[in-house]
């Protein structure tokens, strides 16, 4: 009961500016475990920079992780074995989505050593965290909101899960767009259309509240206003800033209120079929928004609140979107055996399904399928 309320939980700090990962300069502790993402971290200097702003806290690093891939209750099991005896007392996660949910989970199970993974599928079952160390979180990509958020999506066997904790959000968030400037634009549009997705969806969630949906249309509203120009123009730190903004605001506004059908359909067929979660949101946001527009007005009004209009010109901006980065428009094409009453059924068992705006049933949702198949 407590967790369906409307509660406001924020990370202890959050450091947002061209140059802030100069915060770790000034950490306190003894020892940090890394996990960040792969070579393009180190090739931009930027992996250099964390070690020596380390050091000058007399912080040893104990370990650096390298992900490549989205996080798997075996992948995740592999580097606790590294981890469980090293004594760090900071996790440090730097990099997409992926690298941040994989430094939630290791630090669930680095503080509970003899709990399984598959014991936290029950929402906020994870156990109190900070006994043993802190967690910091630095996005290297504007788009997952997970370094604001209190959920991490991992496979357990072999079906993508949410696992939901107020305990994952970090102690210090560090938002530094100048890590963002490598991005390529594909990774860029793919990121941003997720945090799109968080805005619009915990607007429309049946756990949305005023101060969420602030956030929720100020955050969508930066992201349409400079995803397309940082497309354009990638060193453009100004534009980039501010998609790390709008990207924060709407992963605090569905942290507090979850989301909805179009996330549960991702997670779903992500389990089944490779592409990138933020291009399946792409290729669900519409039909799913136009299934939930017959029972929930909200949507309209959200569209109109972020400048659009209308339903019609959100989607010239997703197509338009879709076009410059050449995202997959249709699914088919990667799960030609895919039992789709399957899927549908997995995306009603979802746990974002449950703040959907309008019920969803097995029959829309192999509608949607179809019809973006």
């Amino acid at each position: 009961m407590l967790n369906m309320l409307p509660r406001i939980i924020y990370p202890r700090e959050m450091v947002i500016k061209k140059g802030s990962l100069i915060r770790l300069k000034f950490l306190d502790g003894k020892k940090a475990f890394i996990i960040c993402g792969g070579q393009s971290f180190e090739k931009s200097g930027y992996l250099e920079k964390l070690e020596k702003h380390l050091a000058a806290s007399k912080i040893e690093i104990v370990a650096v992780k390298r992900i490549i891939k989205d996080p798997t209750e075996d992948s995740i099991n592999t580097i606790m074995t590294q981890l469980k005896d090293l004594n760090a007392d900071w996790i440090i996660g730097v990099g997409g989505g992926a690298v941040m949910d994989t430094a939630k989970l290791i630090y669930a199970l680095y503080e509970n050593q003899n709990i399984p993974l598959s014991d936290f599928k029950a929402p906020h079952s994870v156990p109190e965290l900070r006994k043993k160390a802190k967690l910091c979180l630095i996005p290297t990509t504007a788009g997952s909101g997970s370094e604001v958020s209190n959920s991490a999506v991992v496979t357990i066997n072999n079906k993508k899960t949410p696992i939901i904790s107020n305990h994952f959000i970090p102690d210090i968030a560090i938002l530094d767009p100048n890590l963002t400037i490598s991005l390529p634009p594909e990774i860029t549009a793919h990121t941003s259309i997720d945090a799109f997705t968080h805005g619009i969806e915990s607007y429309c969630s049946s756990l949305n509240n005023a101060l969420t949906n602030s956030y929720s249309v100020a955050g969508a509203k930066l992201i349409v206003e400079n995803l397309e120009e940082v497309i354009a123009s990638p060193s453009n730190i100004i534009a980039r800033e501010k998609l790390m903004y709008g990207s924060m605001l709407t992963g605090l506004a569905q942290s507090m209120t979850s989301v909805g059908g179009v996330h549960a359909l991702s997670h779903s067929l992500a389990s089944e079929i490779e592409l990138s979660h933020g291009n399946l949101n792409a290729i669900f946001l519409i039909p799913m928004l136009k299934f939930n527009m017959q029972e929930s007005p909200r949507i309209e009004e959200f569209i109109q609140q972020i400048g659009l209009g209308g339903i019609e010109r959100l989607e010239e901006w997703i197509s338009r979107i879709s076009e410059n980065t050449k995202m997959v428009k249709k699914w088919g094409a990667y799960g030609k055996e895919i039992n789709v009453n399957e899927v549908s059924e997995a995306t009603l068992e979802d746990i974002s399904a449950r703040t959907n705006p309008r019920k969803l049933t097995v029959e829309g949702v192999k509608s949607i399928l179809e019809m973006t198949f």
